[in-house]
Formats: C-alpha cells, sequence, structure tokens
C-alpha cells in the first residue's frame, strides 16, 4: 500500500513539475541546457540562455533565450528552406497566414528592354487589326507586377489610330506567364494617333502586368494596320518596366 501511494505522488509530481535536460532544477516548464553551462536554481544570464531552449507554462517557446515574449521567440538567426527560397527575397505571409518566400519589387531594379536588331521592320500588306509584326524588341521580367512602358518612333503613310502590343510569342499576340492588370485586361494596347506623310509620331504608354511565371521574355508587336516603317535605331524609341510595389 506505501509503495503504491508513493508511485502516485511521485506519478503526480512528475506529470505537474518541470522538465529540464542538463539542468538539475529546471525554472521553465521545459528547459534545455544544450551547453551545460546554466546555473543550479537560478536563471541563466544572457550569454548563458543562448544555447538553451524553453517551452513556458504559457505555452511560448524560446530558442536562445530564457523568457520569451511570444509563442515563437528566436535570438539568433533562422533559416527555412521550401523550395522557394532565393536571393534577394523575404518571407511573407497571405490572407490566410501561409508562408512563403517573395520577391520583393521595391528591392528589384527597373529593367531595360532591349531590340535584337537595328534593321528597319516594314509592314505593307493586307491590313488586319488582329495580326501584328515583331518590333524586334523584347524585355526578360521575373514574377511580379510590373509597369511597362514603351514608346515606338513609326513612319507612316497615311494618319492613323495604331497600336502596340506586349505578348509571349513574336508571331501574335499571346500572353503566356503574364496577365495584364488594367480594365481592359487582355485587349490592353499601346495607342497613338499616328501622323501620315513626311512626319514621324510616337507610338507609346504605359501597361500594368502581372508575372505569374518565375522569369519570361516579353516581346513588343506593332498592329498590322497602314504602311509604316520602325527603326529599332531611332533615339526617341524607349523600352522598360518599373517594379510595382
Amino acid at each position: 500500500m506505501r509503495i503504491s501511494l508513493f508511485f502516485i505522488v511521485s506519478f503526480i509530481s512528475i506529470s505537474y513539475g518541470q522538465v529540464g535536460i542538463n539542468v538539475p532544477l529546471p525554472l521553465q516548464l521545459f528547459h534545455v541546457d544544450a551547453g551545460k553551462n546554466n546555473p543550479i536554481g537560478t536563471a541563466p544570464n544572457i550569454e548563458q540562455e543562448k544555447d538553451d531552449f524553453v517551452v513556458t507554462k504559457e505555452g511560448n517557446i524560446g530558442v536562445g533565450l530564457f523568457t520569451p515574449q511570444s509563442k515563437l521567440d528566436v535570438n539568433g538567426q533562422v533559416k527555412i528552406m521550401d523550395g522557394s527560397q532565393g536571393n534577394n527575397k523575404i518571407f511573407m505571409s497571405d490572407s490566410s497566414g501561409n508562408m512563403k518566400w517573395s520577391t520583393v519589387p521595391y528591392i528589384v531594379p527597373t529593367i531595360t528592354g532591349a531590340f535584337e536588331s537595328t534593321v528597319q521592320v516594314t509592314f505593307n500588306g493586307t491590313e488586319d487589326t488582329k495580326s501584328y509584326t515583331y518590333s524586334r524588341g523584347y524585355i526578360i521580367l521575373p514574377k511580379g507586377r510590373w509597369i511597362v512602358n514603351c514608346g515606338l518612333t513609326i513612319h507612316s503613310n497615311n494618319n492613323r489610330w495604331m497600336h502596340a502590343v506586349l505578348s509571349t510569342v513574336k508571331t501574335g499576340r499571346q500572353q503566356t506567364g503574364f496577365t495584364y492588370l488594367g480594365p481592359a485586361k487582355n485587349n490592353t494596347s499601346y495607342a497613338s494617333r499616328i501622323a501620315g506623310g513626311s512626319e514621324f509620331a510616337l507610338l507609346f504608354g504605359s501597361s500594368v502586368i502581372d508575372v505569374t511565371a518565375d522569369t519570361v521574355t516579353i516581346y513588343v508587336l506593332i498592329e498590322n494596320v497602314n504602311a509604316w516603317t520602325f527603326s529599332p535605331s531611332s533615339w526617341e524609341n524607349y523600352f522598360y518596366a518599373i517594379p510595382v510595389v
């Protein structure tokens, strides 16, 4: 009877007591002293607690500190690898609190497009507002939201309203790996009234897009209307993208 009572009392003491590893007299609900450098019966100092792990009676977890002030309180570097980690990324949450590594637009620099050739581009065929000619301009963008600004110097025989569009292929209008965020959605385009005759005009505008692929190459195509000539080497041309915060 006495032996049974002893085991019952011992079980209750262990169940409601504090547990320590390398700690003869733990002062927290659960306390691990990995470095075996804590004093007995008193709280460790700042240096001594750096190798400690504790769980308090409030349910707070402390890594590298003895008195955590939140559910998880870490003193030191944290390494999290889920496959999405990379240079210049930060840990962000969605609306449900799920965390993932993401690229923040404001630490991404402005990206400049290029023209792969200086040879003039000319259209003088049958008008078709649903077909396009590649301007030789392209830009490579990583995942994120971007304002893509473009200006093309056009010479036309006639006074005409013209469009230029962004596409992921050179042969037609297509959006794979990015979407338009403006009210016109996939009908978004750059547009200007092009003066005919001996004068030049600028076909220009801005488009806000969301690049959903890890990286995407985007081409500028010019609408097949009127009879026009575009020179990639013109001084007035511009093509660049600004990250959206």
